[in-house]
């Protein structure tokens, strides 16, 4: 019974490294490059409030720390996995913008509230928010 358990959290750990690896195919852009518009928006959505006083400096920092994180990670990847042929340069591409977006969501983490509607005009040209 014991080698079972172990055998299944063997084969989770050798899972786990796979869900955000591999190759970026088309259909992976896509996805990524929705989901950095996401957090671009979301962060707009954030400075908005920031803006408007209708949030708290905790909150906006918490919110914006760990956006800003998501965005990071989106910026790591795409930078690093290899790519299907003839799309590695819009990869690399979207990599930046997510690296972009990373920054300006740490500049709102430090909730500067007279820097907050500059950052959510920028949020929203990187995210393309309508």
């Amino acid at each position: 019974m014991k080698g079972g358990r172990h055998l299944a959290l063997l084969s989770i750990a050798l899972l786990i490294p796979a869900c955000n690896g591999g190759t970026v195919d088309q259909h992976a852009l896509d996805n990524d490059s929705e989901s950095i518009d996401s957090l671009a928006c979301e962060g707009a959505l954030l400075a908005h409030q920031v803006v408007d006083g209708a949030t708290t400096e905790p909150f906006t920092r918490v919110h914006a720390g760990e956006l800003a994180t998501r965005a990071s990670n989106f910026e790591d990847a795409l930078s690093q996995r290899p790519t299907t042929p003839g799309i590695e340069s819009a990869v690399r591409k979207e990599a930046e913008k997510a690296g972009r977006v990373a920054e300006l969501l740490h500049q709102l983490e430090a909730n500067d509230a007279d820097s907050a509607a500059e950052l959510k005009a920028r949020l929203e040209q990187e995210g393309d928010c309508a």
